[in-house]
C-alpha cells in the first residue's frame, strides 16, 4: 500500500536519509486528505494532522517503497510515538487512493497555527537531516524507543556541527589538510565517544603517519555569569558534578556560572537567557560576550560561549533552581563583588569558565558600572 506523508518528511533530503532510498524523489506524487488540516503542535516545532471540516491536509503519496525502506521509516517514526494507520486520500488527479500514514496517539497533542513547512525547512531542515544520519545509524542496533530518548542530544550535537561549519575559517591549514582514514563509535548513549584514525599535515608540509585518537563528542554550550552593576553583585550556582567525583575530589559540588546546552534553532545568546531563567530565575538584560572557545579540543568537541550578563540581583534572589525533568538540583548564591573578587584572586574557584568570566568582569567592571550609573 502507498504511504502518505504530511510532516517533516516532506523535506526530501530528510526522507532520503531516513528511508535509505536515494531514488525516493522519483516515487513521490502530490496528495491531499480533505476534512483535515496540518497545524504545528502547540509548544513544539513539528506538525500534526487533525480533523477540520473545511480543511485540506496537503502531503505527498510515496509509491513503490521497498520493505527495507518502509521498515526504516517505521523505526524512525515509532521513536516519536507515531504508528501507521489506513485512510483514503486524493491523488493529483483527484482519484481516491488507499494509503497508510504515520499518525500520533489521539488526544496527545493540541494544534496551534497552520504549519509553516517552508519556515521549518529554513530553520531546522538541515539540522534535522544531520540528526537523522546519526539516528538511523542506530537502526538494527537499539529499539526505536531508545533511539527516540537519545534524539534530543543527537540533535544538539548536529546543531553544534552545523554551527561550527558556518564559522569563518582561521589562518593556516584547514580541514582539507586532514585525512580521515576511519571513524568508529566507541560508545553511543546520552553522549558519544568516537575513535578516529587520521593523518594530518605537519608544519613542514608532509603528512603524518596514521594516528589513533579518541574524542568525547559533546555539544555547544552557553555559559553566563550574571552581574548586577548597580548593587555590585554576582550570582553563581552550585551543583554536583560526576567528573569531579570520578577524579576523587573530596567535594564534587562545584561553584559555577550558569550553563547549558544550546538547543537546535537557538542562538547562544538565547540559550544564555533561557538557562539563567531556568537555573536561577534571573532575567538577563545586556549580554557581553567574553569568549567563544574550546575548553580542551584534544579530547572533546565541546565549545563554550561565555558571557557576562547584566541583571538585577536584589536581596532574596538566591535559591533553588534547575529542571526536575533533567535531574537538576541547583543552588544559587549571590555574592558581593568584594567577596567574589577575593575568592577569585585566592584561587578558591576550580572551574575554568568561571575564572574566564570572573577575570573579564574584573577588567571591565568599572566600565559596566559607569554605563549603568
Amino acid at each position: 500500500m502507498d504511504l502518505f506523508l504530511f510532516g517533516t518528511l516532506l523535506h526530501m533530503p530528510l526522507l532520503e536519509v531516513v528511508s535509505g532510498d536515494a531514488d525516493v524523489r522519483a516515487k513521490v506524487h502530490l496528495g491531499v486528505r480533505t476534512g483535515f488540516r496540518v497545524s504545528r503542535v502547540a509548544g513544539q516545532v513539528f506538525p500534526m494532522m487533525h480533523a477540520d471540516p473545511d480543511g485540506v491536509a496537503e502531503g505527498i503519496i510515496v509509491q513503490g517503497l521497498s520493505d527495507e525502506a518502509l521498515a526504516r521509516l517505521d523505526y524512525y517514526e515509532k521513536a516519536f510515538g507515531y504508528d501507521r494507520v489506513e485512510f483514503v486520500v486524493l491523488d493529483e488527479h483527484q482519484t481516491p487512493r488507499n494509503v497508510t500514514c504515520y499518525v500520533g496517539e489521539e488526544g496527545r497533542w493540541t494544534p496551534a497555527e497552520p504549519w509553516d513547512r517552508e519556515g521549518w525547512i529554513a530553520a531546522l531542515g538541515e539540522v534535522t537531516t544531520m540528526t537523522a544520519r546519526e539516528a538511523m545509524g542506530l537502526y538494527g542496533e537499539v529499539p526505536a524507543q531508545v533511539m527516540g530518548s537519545r534524539y534530543p542530544q543527537m540533535m544538539a550535537r548536529a546543531a553544534s556541527r552545523q554551527r561550527a561549519a558556518r564559522e569563518a575559517g582561521g589562518r593556516g591549514m584547514g580541514r582539507s589538510d586532514v585525512q580521515l582514514i576511519e571513524a568508529r563509535k566507541a560508545y553511543s548513549g546520552f553522549f558519544t565517544v568516537e575513535e578516529l584514525d587520521v593523518a594530518f599535515r605537519r608544519f613542514d608540509g608532509t603528512m603524518s603517519d596514521p594516528v589513533n585518537r579518541v574524542v568525547f563528542v559533546g555539544v555547544d554550550c552557553s555559559i553566563v555569569l550574571p552581574y548586577d552593576p548597580v548593587r555590585d553583585r554576582v550570582l553563581v550556582v552550585e551543583q554536583f558534578r560526576p567528573g569531579a567525583y570520578l577524579r576523587g575530589d573530596p567535594n564534587p559540588w562545584t561553584v559555577e556560572p550558569i550553563a547549558g546546552r544550546i538547543d537546535p534553532g537557538e542562538t547562544p545568546e538565547e540559550a544564555a537567557r533561557r538557562e539563567a531563567a531556568e537555573e536561577a530565575g534571573v532575567d538577563l538584560k545586556d549580554l557581553h560576550c567574553v569568549s567563544a572557545a574550546y575548553p580542551s579540543p584534544g579530547t572533546t568537541t565541546e565549545h563554550f560561549f561565555v558571557y557576562v550578563g547584566l541583571c538585577d540581583l536584589p536581596d532574596g534572589t538566591a535559591g533553588q533552581g534547575g529542571l526536575p525533568s533533567e535531574a537538576e538540583d541547583i543552588r544559587s548564591h549571590v555574592m558581593e563583588w568584594a567577596d567574589f573578587d577575593a575568592d577569585l584572586n585566592a584561587g578558591r574557584f576550580n572551574l575554568l569558565p568561571l575564572l574566564v568570566a570572573g577575570h573579564w568582569l574584573a577588567r571591565n567592571r568599572d566600565r559596566l558600572r559607569g554605563a549603568s550609573a
